[in-house]
C-alpha cells in the first residue's frame, strides 16, 4: 500500500495534467478566435476535472479514500506534461490550424481515455460517491458519454451534434407533407 503522501503526490500530478490541458485549450482558443467557444468549453471541462481530482487529496489526507498510486506512473504523467508544454510552445510560435489543434486535442483526449485510466477514474468516483453517501459524481455526464452521444461541449450548449470527423452533423431531412 502506498503512503498517503505518495497518493497525494500522484493526485497532484494528475490535477496538474488536467490544468495543463486546459491551458493548452485556452491557447488554441486565443490563437483561433473563430473556434474560441469550442476550445474554451474544452478548457472549462478540464478545469472541472482538475478540481474533482484535487478534492481526492483532501479525502486521502482524511483517510476516507485510498488511491492505488501504484496504478499510476509519475514518470508517465510528467512525460505527458512535457508533451503538453511542447504543444503549448508550438501553439505560440508556429502557424496554427484548426485541424492541427483539433488533432492534438483528440490525441490528448484519446490518451486520457485509455481503458485502464477509465477503470481507475470509475474506481475513484465510486469511492468518492460512497464516501459522500451520494449515488453519482457531481458534474453530470463525462466527456466519454458525450463523445458516444456525438456531442462536443460547444454543441451541447447549442443543441447540435457532431458526426465523427465530419464537422457539424447535417440537419435532419424534412418529411414531405
Amino acid at each position: 500500500m502506498h503512503s498517503p503522501a505518495d497518493q497525494v503526490e500522484i493526485i497532484g500530478l494528475m490535477a496538474a495534467h488536467e490544468s495543463a490541458v486546459a491551458e493548452l485549450y485556452r491557447a488554441y482558443g486565443s490563437r483561433l478566435p473563430e473556434h474560441k467557444e469550442l476550445f474554451e468549453g474544452l478548457a472549462a471541462e478540464e478545469v472541472g476535472h482538475a478540481r474533482q481530482i484535487a478534492r481526492f487529496a483532501d479525502k486521502v489526507r482524511a483517510g476516507s479514500v485510498h488511491v492505488d498510486a501504484g496504478r499510476f506512473s509519475s514518470e508517465s504523467i510528467l512525460a505527458s506534461l512535457d508533451h503538453i508544454r511542447g504543444r503549448m510552445e508550438e501553439a505560440e510560435e508556429t502557424e496554427l490550424s484548426f485541424a492541427g489543434a483539433l488533432s492534438v486535442a483528440i490525441d490528448l483526449e484519446d490518451a486520457l481515455r485509455r481503458p485502464d485510466r477509465e477503470a481507475i477514474l470509475r474506481d475513484l468516483r465510486g469511492r468518492h460517491a460512497r464516501a459522500e453517501g451520494a449515488s453519482s459524481v457531481p458534474g453530470g455526464r463525462d466527456r466519454r458519454a458525450q463523445a458516444e452521444a456525438g456531442q462536443s461541449p460547444g454543441a451541447r450548449a447549442r443543441g447540435n451534434t457532431l458526426a465523427k470527423g465530419t464537422g457539424p452533423a447535417p440537419a435532419p431531412k424534412r418529411q414531405p407533407p
